[in-house]
């Protein structure tokens, strides 16, 4: 009898970023490297900019203690489509994406993507699903109701597009290249490409990050895997003390 495979833990992080413009942290601003402090002053809006600085220190900060480093010794190179990859990452890898008051910072031995979406209103939902979905995709996204529930129109929308980013991420490709990825179905799935430079496949997970967004996770090739979801809150006020919280809610084996 073969031993089934023993399922990797990838690690989930919701980073809160603010629902109202304000000074960054210098604190926060600090662990960032040039290249990024330059990209945040490039940002004129206050709170987007804002929002950029703490997912990026947040990142540093979970990659930093994962690996034994101080936050602002991470170093970060770009794929060809931005992805981020740590040098000299001992075999660990990395995603970023973050929508509107969310980030989410996955952490994997294998590649990963993750993405965070805010729910849509039920008719942008209907119209970008059918310039970018399959037929069949569409199909179920413009028969599900238009409310805002689990099973309404703007989730079901989200729930596919989290998916299919995420396997893009995973890849380090660009979305258009995914968009065409078959992702409908009961998660956790296994999405494979249809030739292409995506050519996968990926093991994918839905979360629920906060209540009006919808997030996946994609992790390279069929293996199993779980999800242990933390939570990173940014330090009170502009002093050091504690950056993270750790909240570990290791779900049950994604199979």
């Amino acid at each position: 009898m073969l031993t089934p495979p023993v399922p990797e833990d990838v690690e989930v992080w919701t980073v809160p970023l603010g629902a109202a413009p304000g000074p960054v942290p210098s604190a926060l601003g600090a662990l960032l490297d040039d290249e990024e402090r330059a990209r945040a002053c490039r940002l004129p809006d206050p709170l987007r900019r804002s929002r950029f600085v703490t997912a990026h220190a947040a990142l540093r900060t979970v990659v930093g203690a994962r690996v034994g480093r101080p936050p602002e010794a991470v170093r970060f190179t770009r794929g060809p489509n931005g992805k981020p990859e740590l040098a000299d990452g001992k075999g660990l890898f990395v995603s970023l994406s973050h929508s509107h008051g969310i980030a989410l910072v996955a952490l994997a031995e294998r590649p990963v993507g993750v993405d965070v979406e805010r729910l849509a209103d039920a008719s942008a939902a209907t119209r970008i699903a059918e310039r970018c979905f399959p037929p069949g995709e569409f199909r179920s996204v413009a028969a599900a109701p238009a409310g805002r529930g689990p099973d309404g129109r703007a989730a079901v929308f989200a729930r596919l597009w989290t998916r299919k980013e995420a396997c893009v991420k995973a890849e380090g490709g660009r979305l258009g290249q995914g968009l065409g990825l078959w992702v409908r179905g009961l998660g956790p799935l296994t999405v494979h490409g249809r030739g292409g430079a995506l050519a996968g496949p990926w093991r994918v997970a839905d979360l629920t990050p906060a209540p009006g967004y919808a997030g996946a996770v994609a992790l390279s090739g069929p293996g199993p895997f779980r999800v242990a979801s933390r939570c990173w809150q940014p330090p009170a006020g502009d002093g050091g003390g504690e950056k993270s919280t750790s909240i570990r809610e290791l779900s049950p084996a994604i199979t």
